[in-house]
């Protein structure tokens, strides 16, 4: 999943990432990502970068999350926070993060409008599958349990689960989908194809090429990657065990039932695949 030599960068690496869009000279790839991704009535035009002691206070806790402010074409302002996300309860972790952005947005309020908020937007990259649900892409609101009506528009979370795209250059993507690809891809890409022609997308592979790297780059590269490899290879084994943990249970329900309506030992362990042993403890 991870070739070790490529021309370019990981981009689900925190290294990649940062590289990509937590940068300076990365805005306009970040600007290009925002404007494709969010599907906003009017496109962003400016950003700038929330200082990271706004953020939650570890360094573990920033480590892949950006957040930027940013202006559309009418002057209208959003805050976008932005997750290379890996961690355990990431749903839980995406409600934790966005109440950094709110509560700054309170303390700088006034007190004749200390509830009048600017728009979230919460986009979270992920390297595994979240759920088992087909769509790649998802954009979560709160929403009228009774009727599906939007109830507050100023909340919006994008989850992006980059195993479950599939589709190709061939099947005429949509813009979003382009970038999904690019995140997808790129380490097993030569060269820039002709459908990522148009800016942003050739400048942020020039930022991704691994011969652009210093000496000291690489290394710190060399080492998010080890991890980013590390956290993939340990997030599979749980679900593994998991799966595991859950086919016994239901193994060890069905056994215990057919025991007790009076059904032989060999027949249960015939059925269930449970050894003597474990049925004689139940």
């Amino acid at each position: 999943m991870y070739p070790l030599f490529s021309r370019y960068i990981h981009p689900t690496t925190d290294f990649g990432f940062k590289r990509l869009f937590g940068q300076e000279d990365s805005k306009e790839i970040l600007r290009g990502f925002l404007n494709a991704i969010l599907t906003l009535p009017r496109p962003i035009v400016e950003l700038s970068y929330i200082p990271s002691e706004q953020l939650p206070g570890s360094a573990d806790e920033r480590s892949g999350i950006y957040a930027v402010y940013c202006m559309d074409s009418e002057g209208q302002r959003c805050i976008v926070e932005m997750q290379r996300a890996r961690q355990a309860f990431l749903k839980e972790r995406s409600l934790y993060y966005v109440t950094f952005p709110i509560v700054q947005q309170m303390r700088r309020g006034t007190n004749e409008y200390p509830f009048r908020l600017l728009p979230i937007y919460s986009i979270a990259v992920l390297n595994f599958r979240l759920d088992d649900d087909p769509r790649h892409m998802r954009h979560v609101n709160l929403r009228d349990a009774a009727t599906g009506a939007l109830f507050y528009d100023k909340l919006t979370f994008v989850y992006i689960e980059l195993p479950k795209f599939t589709a190709t250059l061939d099947d005429d993507l949509s813009l979003a989908d382009k970038w999904v690809y690019m995140l997808r891809n790129m380490p097993a890409l030569v060269d820039i194809p002709a459908e990522l022609a148009d800016e942003p997308f050739p400048e942020a592979f020039q930022l991704a090429e691994e011969a652009a790297l210093s000496p000291d780059e690489r290394i710190v590269y060399e080492g998010s990657l080890k991890r980013t490899m590390d956290e993939q290879s340990i997030y599979q084994t749980g679900r593994r065990e998991g799966r595991e943990e859950a086919r016994l249970e239901t193994q060890l329900e069905i056994a215990q039932a057919m025991l007790a309506r009076g059904i032989d030992r060999a027949t249960v362990a015939q059925v269930t695949g449970l050894c003597e042993e474990v049925l004689s403890q139940l």
